[in-house]
């Protein structure tokens, strides 16, 4: 009897994890068009609860790298995103929430002053853009 309030936690834990994993990868802003930009732009990188502001392939005389803007953390708590404040002085941002829709077209949607709509980039991986 005192093993089933343990295995329900496990239980618990394992959902956060798994509703975790479809939120981590690279999401790009969704234009007018509806399509997410994943190149050229900024994206957003969430991974293993890191948090990063990128432009994945900045052009150098050197050849292209990632230009990390700020890195911060984030958590999931149920449908909700939310993202730390990142304390940089070339880019500071405020905290964040996103309500998180799950489905056919998963989509993060950013709300207060500056709503905005995310779409995943699955064409980059979110390993080569943060560690």
């Amino acid at each position: 009897m005192a093993a089933l309030p343990v295995l329900f936690t496990m239980l618990l834990l394992g959902a956060g994890l798994a509703r975790a994993a479809t939120i981590d990868g690279v999401w790009g802003f969704v234009g007018a068009d509806g399509e997410a930009r994943c190149s050229g732009t900024v994206v957003l990188v969430f991974r293993d609860g890191k948090y990063a502001r990128v432009l994945p392939k900045l052009g150098t005389l050197s050849g292209e790298k990632v230009y990390v803007f700020g890195t911060s953390t984030y958590l999931i708590s149920g449908d909700r995103l939310e993202v730390a404040p990142v304390y940089t002085w070339t880019a500071p941002e405020p905290g964040r929430s996103y309500l998180i829709r799950r489905g056919a077209e998963p989509a993060l949607v950013r709300e207060g002053e500056q709503p905005a709509t995310l779409r995943p980039c699955p064409e980059l991986d979110a390993s080569q853009l943060i560690q």
